[in-house]
């Protein structure tokens, strides 16, 4: 076989002409073209570099379905590939194949490959993990460590080929000195990234062989951001250099029943699909009852458009996501709820000594269809208790309950050392104030040695306002507010508490809207008006509001203290 006249032959076609041709080679064939590929073009890999998706199922023997060809075939043919994408679709996993790519068929030492987000620690655990895989899977070139892939460039000499990094947000100047012959910009999490970085992000992109595959979920909170600016422009036919390639959860194989070629590539597994994974009707027919069919986050998450003039949340869709995917703390402090030795203690969320254990308890009254017990230890916020039906309607049994997690917490305070007493605070309206008024009654009798304190949600809150703009109409506003504060992730950017909870009760944190009243004061949407809006009553969400909301006491009101 004339190896060198069948790669110029097969170079000349398109690649859906070239794949069923190729197919037809034998492995001796194969590592022949492959050798005059490296001759002709520097790498085995030159015969893919026109075709992202036919080098992922090929080289990387991996399962690819029609939007996701279609956004990897888009990469080399545009300067700039906007992907906005719904939940569950494998952005990153994408992500991270287009970077496999376009640093295996270049020569090494011509091409580099630059991956960015909004936080390092997106770089570092979401994008880099998947890379190391597939290289690592596929057997490529080189080795990668925690953000860098290295490799031989024909003369043996260790070279850089993809690295990751972040830039400050308003650091004009971080991503200037990135520079090659071919370079690829890959923006993860991109609804995140903001005016300052994105515009610098045209810096890069100043020659024939510059790209940028910019993929996130719309933001649910932010209009005009930066990606939706560059979504816009892929959107213009004027644009020659843009394309945007929308990425719905409707569009996931789970759902169009689409069937995508079988993944080869994984050690010791048969062939299969990896679809599986992907977002399904059930998640999205979810999503849809618990937030609402015009909510922005439907709106980003399961239809990846972007949120205009919605009602505001009094708790964005994106710091409770980011205090839901906020890692675990690092250091010698923290300690995992398992190590502790106690019943019932199997997490591997991490605790530090010392911590203040509070209860928050709504009880299925006013509205409610939910009987609910919620734990913070210091930051840490779960779900310890939920529970419906008639038996929720004695006060004696709903007690008794919330009485064993008292107990469960004061072990839990004793095996940290916590010099604080537990703290249960409980929705005190209809039968939640006849709880409380048992547990205080078994407190004084010795039965347990937490402090109780019933919450009646529908007072006037009885301390000063935060500021002007935040002025809480009643105390279930006031407590709502108090949450915002904490999932605020303001210059840290990283919220004050962790959420370890199910997608439910994360739907209806993100539920309630506010509004202003006549009097100028905060007011978070009513239980009977989300019901309208067929929103399920947000017991979940208040019994863990309820555990980090510190009303101030009456008898320490006149003092000025918060108890």
């Amino acid at each position: 076989m004339d190896a060198d006249r069948l790669l110029d032959d097969l170079l000349v076609l398109p690649p859906r002409r070239r794949r069923p041709l190729l197919a037809l080679l034998g492995p001796e064939d194969m590592r022949q073209l492959l050798a005059a590929s490296t001759r002709q073009g520097g790498t085995p890999y030159a015969l893919w570099r026109d075709d992202p998706s036919g080098f992922v199922e090929v080289v990387l023997r991996e399962s690819v379905w029609s939007k996701q060809r279609e956004v990897l075939d888009a990469v080399p043919k545009f300067m700039r590939v906007a992907v906005p994408a719904g939940f569950g679709l494998g952005k990153t996993w994408l992500a991270a194949r287009a970077v496999a790519h376009h640093c295996c068929v270049h020569p090494v030492g011509t091409a580099t490959a630059v991956t960015t987000a909004t936080r390092m620690r997106q770089v570092h655990r979401q994008m880099w993990p998947h890379i190391r895989r597939v290289v690592a899977q596929a057997g490529l070139p080189g080795e990668c460590d925690q953000v860098q892939w290295h490799m031989p460039d024909l003369n043996g000499v260790r070279t850089t080929v993809a690295y990751g990094f972040t830039a400050p947000e308003h650091d004009e100047a971080a991503m200037q000195g990135i520079h090659d012959e071919e370079i690829l910009l890959v923006v993860d999490e991109a609804g995140g990234i903001g005016h300052t970085i994105g515009r610098s992000t045209r810096n890069l992109l100043t020659g024939g062989g510059a790209h940028m595959l910019a993929i996130g979920n719309p933001p649910t909170d932010m209009e005009n951001s930066w990606f939706e600016q560059l979504c816009n422009e892929g959107l213009d036919p004027r644009d020659n250099d843009t394309i945007t390639v929308r990425i719905a959860a409707t569009d996931s194989p789970m759902v169009t029943g689409e069937e995508p070629s079988l993944c080869r590539g994984c050690p010791g597994r048969p062939p299969h699909s990896h679809t599986k994974d992907l977002v399904d009707q059930k998640w999205i027919d979810g999503a849809i009852k618990d937030h609402g069919p015009d909510a922005p986050y439907v709106v980003a998450k399961v239809h990846a458009r972007f949120p205009h003039g919605g009602a505001f949340q009094i708790l964005p869709s994106d710091w409770v996501d980011a205090a839901a995917n906020s890692p675990e703390p690092e250091g010698p402090d923290w300690v995992p709820l398992r190590s502790l030795g106690l019943e019932g203690e199997t997490g591997e969320e991490l605790v530090r000594p010392g911590a203040w254990v509070r209860l928050g308890v709504d009880v299925a009254a006013d509205g409610g269809d939910e009987f609910v017990i919620s734990r913070a230890i210091g930051d840490l916020l779960t779900v310890r208790h939920i529970s419906s039906g008639d038996v929720n309607a004695s006060a004696v049994h709903v007690a008794g309950k919330v009485l064993e997690h008292v107990h469960a917490a004061e072990r839990v305070a004793k095996a940290l050392k916590s010099q604080a007493r537990v703290r249960v605070k409980i929705d005190g309206i209809g039968l939640g104030w006849g709880v409380a008024s048992l547990l205080q009654a078994w407190g004084a009798e010795g039965k347990h040695g937490a402090d109780i304190v019933p919450v009646v949600v529908s007072e006037s809150p009885e301390r000063e306002a935060d500021s002007d703009s935040w002025r809480p109409w009643r105390k279930r506003d006031e407590m709502w507010l108090a949450g915002r504060g904490l999932l605020d992730p303001g210059r840290t950017g990283r919220p004050d508490v962790r959420l370890r909870v199910d997608e439910r009760t994360l739907a209806q944190m993100r539920g309630p809207r506010y509004s202003t009243n006549s009097a100028g004061s905060t007011v978070v949407e009513p239980k009977p008006l989300m019901r309208k809006r067929g929103l399920a009553s947000p017991d979940r969400a208040e019994a863990l509001l309820l555990a980090v909301y510190e009303p101030i006491s009456k008898k320490t009101r006149r003092t000025g203290l918060y108890v």
